[in-house]
């Protein structure tokens, strides 16, 4: 794999909310974890990309965006393994779990949309639009 030449082609935001995904898969999917390593290599790859390109600083903002981003991605994960069992039996409760699925989105979002500013990628068409949490309280981060 060249040094330079990356692998995907989303923002350093996308990359790394992707990047927090595959590591819940890592420990999810015991099978399939070739795939899943593979995956997250790539992804390190175009990050470090990125970073040394746009020399990009870690500070203690964006540790926290990424922190928050991993942590909302999770609780998403283990809500929608949670619909999932409530499908067939309780339909109101499946309902519930999943609107707060979209209000966490929405959070998400916000985190990714802070994401592309740090890096530089922020205009217009690559900002997340859909970051309403339709009044999601107990979820204020502060960043």
């Amino acid at each position: 794999m060249s040094e330079s030449k990356r692998c995907f082609l989303p923002p350093l935001a996308e990359l790394i909310d992707r990047l927090t995904v595959d590591q819940i898969k890592e420990i999810a999917f015991q099978g399939e974890k070739p795939a899943i390593r593979e995956e997250i290599k790539r992804i390190e790859h175009d990050l470090d990309t990125i970073i040394r390109e746009k020399d990009i600083k870690l500070d203690a903002r964006l540790l926290r965006v990424i922190i928050a981003l991993a942590q909302l991605n999770l609780h998403i994960w283990n809500n929608k393994e949670t619909m999932e069992s409530h499908r067939i039996n309780a339909p109101d409760r499946y309902m519930e779990l999943l609107k707060l699925s979209h209000q966490l989105n929405g959070i998400r979002n916000q985190l990714k949309n802070h994401l592309l500013v740090i890096s530089g990628d922020k205009d217009a068409a690559s900002l997340r639009s859909n970051f309403n949490t339709d009044g999601l309280d107990g979820w204020d981060i502060s960043i």
